[in-house]
């Protein structure tokens, strides 16, 4: 089984313009995301997959693998499926691809650990949670997520309100592991209102019955969606 990374990455971001091209600590964002993932030293191949040839050619200084994508892809998932649709005589079915957002540059080796570790033959697809900050529940900038006693994910939105007031929040970040086979089951399903609403592309597998694994970690990382995130790792 061999285990690739794709960092999916775009230039029309909402939230904060250009945000794969944003440099702090004199490194582009996309650039600090890539090298966590190639200095875990668990993945067989790490693609950048964009439309963009300005993320082309960032890329390209510091020597990562592009694969140009459609600009018709709605969200990350949407591009790796673009990605071993075009591999796909170098990807096996059970070959397990983890969908790294441009936005976590955080992420170290034992979290990449834990997601790999958490798919096994039972496991449709896989994610990372830590714990939340009482500042963040009213923050639509950060996903929250509830889970069940086998931290399987019961709902996520960006609003605190639209949970129960007893279920435990926790953080969502953003990668997720599925297998190649689940990858193309999921490029089958229609785009649902809800995750529309929320710009959450979770939501369309949930409304589908799919079961999304949460895995638990300790560290509270900075996902780097706004300004004020970019201000919060330069403050470090």
């Amino acid at each position: 089984m061999k285990i690739i990374g794709i960092i999916p990455a775009r230039l029309q971001s909402k939230r904060l313009v250009n945000k794969p091209l944003l440099e702090f600590n004199n490194k582009t964002l996309l650039q600090h995301t890539y090298e966590a993932v190639k200095h875990s030293a668990l993945f067989d191949h790490i693609y950048i997959a964009t439309d963009s040839k300005l993320i082309q050619n960032a890329a390209n200084d510091f020597n990562a693998e592009v694969i140009l994508t459609s600009k018709k892809n709605k969200n990350g998932t949407e591009r790796c499926i673009d990605v071993i649709k075009q591999l796909s005589q170098d990807i096996e079915n059970n070959d397990l691809i983890i969908n790294i957002q441009c936005d976590e540059p955080f992420l170290i080796k034992k979290h990449f650990e834990a997601i790999i570790k958490a798919m096994n033959s039972n496991v449709q697809i896989a994610t990372l949670i830590s714990p939340i900050k009482k500042l963040e529940f009213n923050d639509v900038n950060v996903v929250k997520v509830s889970v069940n006693k086998d931290f399987m994910a019961n709902k996520f939105s960006r609003f605190h309100n639209k949970f129960k007031t007893k279920e435990i929040l926790y953080k969502h970040i953003g990668i997720y592991a599925y297998k190649k086979n689940t990858l193309l089951k999921l490029s089958k399903l229609k785009e649902v209102q809800i995750e529309i609403e929320e710009s959450l592309e979770q939501l369309r597998w949930t409304k589908n019955n799919y079961i999304i694994h949460c895995i638990p970690i300790a560290e509270d990382l900075v996902s780097i969606n706004t300004i004020d995130d970019v201000k919060k790792v330069l403050k470090k």
